[in-house]
């Protein structure tokens, strides 16, 4: 067993967002739930896990890795890679506003605008390539086929 808590201790560390800090306790922590579904829900990353149970109640996520490590390592990864998407589950929606904002607005100002949040737009780049290269990392390390574990 898992505790939310420890995924969204991780992912508090890389999410600067004054909007969110003053939200209730209770709204954060929905937001945040939901962000760990959709995260838990893509295939890239529920293919990682033959077992993956979210509980919602106790707040725990229990699971079992296809390729498991000890217990200290799984932890580490499925925290690392939960809260790796979380941050751009929390991110993709800013970059989309702004990519669609821009398209409305059209000439000058569209540039303008991209050229102010063309870090955010590179970050998030940068978090999917990192997620990739952490899922394929994981895939090559701990393969039973190829590792001959």
């Amino acid at each position: 067993m898992l505790p939310y808590e420890k995924i969204f201790n991780r992912t508090l560390g890389k999410i600067d967002d004054p909007k969110e800090l003053h939200l209730e306790v209770s709204d954060l922590l929905e937001i945040y739930v939901e962000r760990l579904h959709e995260i838990v829900g893509d295939p890239r990353v529920s293919r990682l896990f033959t077992t993956i149970i979210l509980n919602d109640e106790e707040q725990e996520l229990e699971y079992e890795l296809v390729n498991p490590m000890d217990e200290f390592k799984s932890d580490e990864f499925v925290i690392k890679l939960l809260s790796l998407g979380m941050v751009i589950e929390w991110l993709q929606p800013k970059v989309d506003s702004i990519m669609y904002t821009s398209l409305m607005i059209g000439g000058k100002e569209e540039k303008k605008i991209l050229d102010n949040h063309k870090n955010m737009i590179e970050r998030l780049n940068s978090l999917k390539v990192e997620q990739k290269k952490l899922i394929r990392d994981y895939d090559y390390q701990y393969n039973s086929y190829l590792s001959g574990n």
